[in-house]
């Protein structure tokens, strides 16, 4: 069953989608899903080259582009279409399902992520999402983030962070963070009196009577994500691991009945950028500190000057 808010069926018979893939079988897929829905296709490439020049020209309401394309990522070619024209929006659509893809895709600016093991129903409720302005990101990344199944079979994060919306999330984050309301609505842009709101509605969400839960559920669920193979997973810092995992939540949210705006998605991105860059930065601080080799003093190098023989020490050897 879908979760968060899904735009009217009826109403998203229409809108252009130009199609950008080097794979014949999945353009196929996609130009068939498409005219069976009443969306247009305004075109297709199966190039960077070709695509960067085609699409800004032809204006299409959605761009479905493969991420990996045979001149370059489907990553870079979002960057370029939005630096050209910021209101066409654009998923990317990738075989892979992990961390590493879902942050390229967000960091370039793209609306959502699409799976190529999602079956039909599940792409089109997402390329109907992005239409209407809405983020459009595959539950196989949400789950990976909400519930990952660590190898001893223990759980990750409870999936009642995902009842949350992007802002109650970031409440809950600054709660967990040791806040108070007044600076979770400095960093927010929020009066005291809203942030207070949010925290009531969380601890109604999470069936809890006092912050101190909320703060103590947030942190514990967020850095016990499981070892993915990411960098910032291996900065082995609980605050820096639960701030990228909160970010990653905040950008592929389905909570709230209203699009985002541009400028809301991409202080979304910046968010997200600024926790990995810390972490970033963190882990190689840690690297280089361990990777420093350690000498070993010895008698030798008690003194920095040259060694003085007590007296008596000179005199030959005694015989053999």
């Amino acid at each position: 069953m879908a979760t968060g808010h899904q735009p009217d069926v009826a109403s998203s018979s229409f809108g252009s989608v130009y199609v950008v893939t080097g794979e014949e079988l999945v353009g196929r897929g996609l130009r068939g899903l498409l005219w069976a829905n009443g969306f247009s296709v305004a075109g297709e490439s199966g190039s960077v080259r070709q695509a960067a020049r085609r699409i800004p020209a032809l204006r299409p309401d959605l761009t479905i582009i493969d991420d990996d394309l045979p001149d370059g990522s489907g990553a870079g070619l979002c960057r370029t279409i939005a630096a050209a024209d910021a209101t066409i929006r654009c998923v990317l659509m990738t075989g892979e399902t992990d961390e590493a893809v879902l942050i390229g895709a967000i960091l370039a600016g793209a609306w959502g992520c699409l799976s190529q093991q999602d079956d039909n129903e599940e792409q089109l409720r997402l390329i109907r999402r992005a239409m209407h302005g809405y983020t459009a990101f595959s539950r196989r990344f949400q789950t990976g983030i909400l519930a990952p199944v660590q190898a001893d079979g223990t759980n990750g994060p409870d999936a009642r962070l995902g009842m949350l919306s992007k802002q109650e999330m970031k409440v809950a984050a600054g709660v967990a963070r040791g806040l108070t309301n007044s600076q979770i609505g400095q960093e927010m842009f929020l009066t005291e009196k809203t942030v207070k709101n949010m925290v009531s509605s969380v601890l109604m969400k999470f069936d809890m009577a006092h912050r101190t839960e909320v703060a103590i559920f947030v942190s514990g669920e967020l850095e016990d994500t499981g070892d993915l193979a990411q960098e910032y997973r291996r900065s082995r810092d609980p605050d820096l691991i639960a701030e990228v995992t909160a970010a990653l939540i905040i950008c592929t949210s389905e909570a709230g009945s209203m699009p985002p705006s541009h400028s809301i998605l991409l202080l979304d991105a910046m968010r997200l950028a600024d926790a990995l860059a810390v972490t970033r930065t963190r882990t190689h601080s840690t690297k280089h500190l361990q990777e420093r080799p350690t000498k070993v003093v010895g008698p030798e190098d008690q003194t920095s000057g040259p060694l003085i023989k007590p007296p008596g020490t000179d005199s030959a050897p005694g015989p053999h």
